[in-house]
């Protein structure tokens, strides 16, 4: 009993600092309430303490959340402190939030083959997926999270790099006659249905190219 007692307990402490961890805590600053659906938001948040009594203006709203969303990741940031040594031991964490915030750019996975020359033709366009063995690697959860975080990174850095090396050796594998190989992460613009309909074209990001036999 007192061993069935004491692993309950464990794991009652391993879920509650995950789930703290998980929690849809937004880091937000000026840049992102200055996007167009944040404006919209806002503005419905005005709306709505209006009807309910409460006068206050778009920028007090915008105050409030930012400082809000501060306060709120520092105290999260303190709570799990003491847990992150834990989780470094023995390889535990939960790296992404759930469900945070709408994000209205982005990034769509586009991978391209080459037999040569300037004659690129697609092999994988997110999140269309034909069955084959390149679209079943890249949507597993495990891999996704190597590529899709870094649709929002200035660099994606060197794991990304990794990523795209190892990817290009497996389609070499699996296409004889590719000779190059290239990824790449076009931001797509999404839009509320109040927003104008007008489409911007993808804005490719991050363009990596691999050749056969190891070259870039």
């Amino acid at each position: 009993m007192r061993r069935s007692t004491l692993r309950a307990a464990l794991i009652v402490v391993v879920l509650f600092f995950w789930v703290m961890e998980a929690l849809p805590l937004p880091m937000l600053s000026r840049r992102h309430m200055k996007r167009d659906m944040a404006k919209e938001e806002v503005q419905h948040w005005v709306e709505i303490l209006g009807d309910l009594g409460i006068e206050t203006t778009s920028a007090e709203v915008v105050n409030r959340t930012i400082a809000l969303s501060k306060r709120s990741l520092d105290v999260r940031r303190e709570i799990i402190r003491p847990f992150r040594k834990v989780e470094r031991v023995f390889g535990m964490g939960q790296a992404w939030g759930l469900f945070t915030y709408a994000d209205p750019y982005p990034g769509r996975l586009v991978i391209e083959g080459s037999n040569g020359g300037n004659a690129w033709f697609p092999l994988y366009r997110d999140p269309v997926t034909d069955g084959s063995r390149l679209a079943r690697t890249v949507r597993h959860r495990r891999v996704r999270g190597l590529w899709d975080d870094s649709g929002d990174r200035p660099s994606p850095g060197k794991l990304y790099n990794r990523f795209v090396t190892w990817l290009a050796k497996r389609t070499f594998e699996d296409h004889p006659d590719l000779e190059e190989f290239r990824v790449r992460l076009d931001l797509v613009t999404v839009r509320t249905p109040n927003q104008p309909r007008t489409r911007r074209p993808d804005k490719p990001r991050h363009i990596r190219e691999r050749r056969r036999g190891g070259g870039k």
